[in-house]
């Protein structure tokens, strides 16, 4: 009797422990998408502001404080904030993340950062920057096969504190804006018999993307600018005839279904 209570003891901690683990994290059962992260700036009254970024990551929505971080970048390097201006823009970091929503970004700022006045470089003290990381409040829905954005609106001018008076220490309390735009848009659809096994390339005037559809017959181009596109689609079965899908629209930051396509026979 003990060993049937202890076999069943056990058997439920398992489930418990798969239960909470189950829902840490974005699977890959909800597709992947990417998630790049840009940082710009205003002007201001120095002659370089150069923040050094260890790492970037990303943390997803469902988990705790602790975990569920992804790491987009991991390669130090130090960029001067005043030159990412009037269009010019860095990416600090890229990476293909499970689909899902992300709550905050935590910029890890190296030691070297520093700031220049008069040709003179000074230190710049970067609170937490180095251990716990610069953590921004986002709302990112990352939807499968689509890119997107985060832009980091640095504004040096008000960001750049003097801790020192006449001894010329700085501080960095960042004051950022924080953007989000999806940069691209996917079509999805089924193509029908099963059988068709077919190759489908979307494309226009500037862009051709192509993509194999699965056992079902499911597929989707992923990674598509905005505009409106052609969907071919050539089945690896030659009994059955080829389609042309025509004026297929595209949204950034959507799914567009061309719903189900079934080729005839030959």
């Amino acid at each position: 009797m003990l060993k049937k209570f202890m076999l069943f003891l056990v058997l439920a901690l398992v489930g418990l422990l798969a239960a909470g683990c189950s829902k840490s994290s974005p699977t890959s059962a909800n597709g992947s998408g990417t998630l790049q992260v840009n940082m710009i700036d205003s002007p201001a009254a120095f002659d370089a502001v150069n923040i050094e970024i260890d790492s970037v990551q990303a943390h997803i929505a469902t988990s705790d404080t602790t975990s569920g971080w992804v790491t987009l970048n991991s390669t130090p390097k130090t960029y001067d904030l005043l030159q990412l201006t009037n269009g010019v823009n860095a990416v600090i970091g890229s990476a293909t993340v499970p689909a899902g929503r992300y709550s905050q970004v935590r910029l890890f700022i190296g030691s070297g950062s520093n700031v220049v006045i008069g040709g003179v470089s000074s230190p710049l003290t970067v609170p937490s920057g180095v251990q716990s990381g610069l953590k921004l409040n986002v709302d990112a829905t990352i939807q499968s096969d689509i890119t997107y954005v985060l832009t980091l609106d640095f504004n040096a001018d008000q960001s750049i504190v003097t801790t020192g008076g006449l001894s010329g220490q700085f501080m960095l309390k960042p004051v950022i804006r924080v953007i989000t735009t999806a940069s691209n848009g996917a079509i999805t659809g089924t193509v029908l018999p099963d059988s068709a096994r077919p190759t489908i390339t979307a494309f226009n005037s500037s862009d051709t993307v192509s993509t194999a559809a699965d056992t079902s017959g499911n597929f989707t181009v992923g990674y598509l600018p905005s505009g409106t596109y052609s969907l071919s689609i050539v089945p690896a079965n030659t009994a059955l005839n080829d389609s042309t899908i025509t004026n297929v629209s595209v949204t950034n930051g959507q799914t567009t279904n061309v719903g189900t396509v079934t080729l005839s026979n030959k």
